[in-house]
């Protein structure tokens, strides 16, 4: 499991103080950008002129409020791995190491060109098979 941790920004917060909904989906991303950044891999995931990875579903659930200030440990981990596609798990976890949020990205591999879905480029599915759940 890949580990990484973010402080609750006031502009994520509501009124009371209590983490935005949709932020929850900046936290997952920017802890997503870490994991494969700092996994060293070869090839640029982010800015390749061959394929693109895009998001096809997202799903968030909300275990207990995330509060301004909190300062979370996020776990991601390869959930489900195919020959095209992949889901992570990101939780969300507070100091006492309680999980406060779920959140499952379900990612696809596409050629940039005519966007039909390529194989997970071996790199990148070993790095997947290193944090399984």
């Amino acid at each position: 499991m890949f580990r990484t941790e973010r402080i609750v920004e006031f502009g994520m917060c509501d009124i009371g103080g209590i983490l935005f909904f949709a932020k929850i989906f900046d936290l997952t991303h920017s802890a997503y950008e870490e994991f494969v950044l700092s996994s060293n891999l070869e090839e640029n995931y982010f800015e390749n002129k061959h394929f693109a990875i895009p998001l096809v579903t997202v799903t968030a659930d909300f275990l207990k409020p995330i509060t301004l200030h909190e300062v979370l440990e996020i776990g991601i981990t390869a959930s489900k791995i195919g020959n095209t596609s992949f889901q992570l798990t990101t939780t969300f976890y507070d100091e006492a190491g309680e999980p406060k949020a779920i959140v499952k990205t379900n990612h696809v591999f596409v050629d940039k060109i005519d966007f039909k879905k390529i194989d997970i480029p071996n790199e990148f599915k070993n790095l997947l098979n290193l944090n399984k759940e």
